[in-house]
Parts: structure tokens; C-alpha cells; sequence
């Protein structure tokens, strides 16, 4: 994670524009900057440094002087962009580069933990399925002892005395 320091070399720019521009946009708040290190050097994360690189890059094309974007100069033959005075691109563009590659990163991991949770979701269903089963025979099972009980209740004296003799199953 680039300092203070190492933006505003990568943009051209100075380190006091760069800290208002950390200020203005509100990247301590957000906790995209962080004070780090014995000296405490103000460490930017790969988001806030994005942020901070599109912010600085727009400053130096609205500044006053710049050539607007897409317009050339007039030392320049028509067709060809003049370029941002004072902006390290590669700089720039790595950054966007570090971001994008924290972004997959990220994709990777919550990929991985989507995968885990499906597989969490297959074993719960299964689970729950084989207690749904082993409800319904629990309540079948019940259903049919009540019954046995409400015919054994209704018996008449005889077959009481004759020991419910085709009332109950045999073995009991």
C-alpha cells in the first residue's frame, strides 16, 4: 500500500496536494488512510489511493493552462493528445491494477465462501428432509397407536374377558 509520498511522486504532484486531497476526500474517515510505521507515514489502501489518483489526474486537467481533454496544442500536429503534464500513467495505471487485483481477490474469496455455504445448504436440506421423514413415521406410528387404543376402550366385556383375542397383533 503506497504513502503519501509515493502517490504524489507517482502523480507529479506535491505532498502537501496530495494530504488535502487525503482531507477533502475523506479517506482517514472512511479508513482508507492509516497511520502506519514508527513515524506514523499516513499508508493509503488500494481503493483510497484509486480515489486519490482519479481526484489528483481530474485537478490537473481542470487546472487553468491544461489543454482540456482531447484538445491538442497548437505545437501540436491535430490528432495527437497532448500529454498531462507532470502525471505518471504507468503510475496511475498500476494503481488501478493493484485495485483490480484486490477486487479478484476478493471475488476469489467470497467465491470460495459461497461454495462452502452451497455446501452447507446441501447437507442442512438433506438433514432436514430425513427429519421430515422420520417425523411423519413418528406421527403415523402414533396415529396407529391411538387407534389401537380407542378399539381396545370400545371392547365389550367378553372380549375383555377373552383377552382382546384379534384386537392385538399377534406377539403381544
Amino acid at each position: 500500500m503506497p504513502t503519501i509520498k509515493e502517490i504524489a511522486d507517482a502523480t507529479g504532484r506535491g505532498k502537501s496536494t496530495v494530504s488535502r486531497a487525503v482531507k477533502e476526500l475523506g479517506l482517514r474517515e472512511n479508513g482508507h488512510a492509516k497511520a502506519d510505521g514508527a513515524r506514523g507515514a499516513l499508508i493509503i489502501d488500494a481503493e483510497g489511493a484509486s480515489m486519490l489518483a482519479d481526484y489528483l489526474t481530474k485537478n490537473v486537467e481542470n487546472k487553468p493552462g491544461a489543454a482540456p481533454a482531447g484538445e491538442t496544442s497548437e505545437a501540436e500536429p491535430a490528432g495527437v493528445a497532448a500529454p498531462t503534464a507532470g502525471i505518471d500513467i504507468d503510475a496511475v495505471v498500476s494503481v488501478y491494477k493493484e485495485r483490480i487485483e484486490d477486487l479478484k481477490a476478493q471475488i476469489e474469496g467470497l467465491n470460495a465462501q459461497l461454495a462452502a455455504k452451497d455446501s452447507q445448504i446441501r447437507e442442512l436440506s438433506t438433514a432436514l428432509d430425513n427429519a421430515q421423514s422420520a417425523a411423519k413415521d413418528a406421527q403415523e406410528e402414533t396415529r396407529r397407536s391411538h387407534d389401537r387404543v380407542l378399539l381396545m376402550a370400545s371392547a365389550g366385556v367378553w372380549e375383555r374377558l377373552t383377552g382382546f383375542k384379534g384386537l392385538l397383533e399377534s406377539g403381544e
